[in-house]
């Protein structure tokens, strides 16, 4: 019985080195995995880096790019008016440089891109609690898989310049 514990004892050490070799090789390989990485977050002011999603902004805003594949990559980025503020009219079209570095996960900003609708909004109706309906669709060719991100969001307290 003595020699079959010390027997055992002698493999602890071993295990735990090829446990440990393992997750931190699994780190290392996930870090930067292929394919479409990337996530948008909307930000409203004050501005701030932080990836948290703020789904009622005023009509000045930011949209935040993270963790994105490096390499050549703009989004092309669009704004629609959806119900109830209108039947998904496209309000802007825009490109972003989002290829900056290597994908790091969510919280590795790739870019942030300010946009006002304060304009844009001026010919549809607010709702009286809410403000105005908007869809974000962000598309990021050259991703693998799907590359197309979308968020709803309500904007509100829009001025005409």
């Amino acid at each position: 019985m003595r020699n079959l514990i010390h027997s055992k004892a002698r493999w602890l050490p071993v295990a735990v080195i090829v446990i440990l070799t393992a997750t931190l090789a699994a780190g290392v390989a996930f870090a930067d995995p292929p394919g479409n990485n990337g996530t948008v977050k909307i930000d409203g002011i004050p501005f701030d880096d932080y990836p948290d999603n703020e789904p009622h902004v005023g009509c000045t805003f930011q949209v935040d790019f993270y963790g994105f594949d490096e390499g050549a990559l703009n989004a092309t980025v669009k704004f629609f008016a959806i119900p109830p503020t209108g039947k998904k009219i496209l309000l802007l079209t825009d490109s972003v440089f989002i290829g900056e570095d290597p994908a790091g996960g969510g919280t590795d900003l790739d870019a942030s891109e300010t946009y006002d609708l304060s304009n844009l909004l001026q010919p549809f109706m607010a709702h009286p609690q809410q403000g105005y309906h908007i869809k974000l669709k962000v598309n990021a060719p050259g991703s693998i898989g799907k590359d197309t991100k979308y968020k709803a969001f309500w904007v509100d307290n829009c001025s005409p310049y």
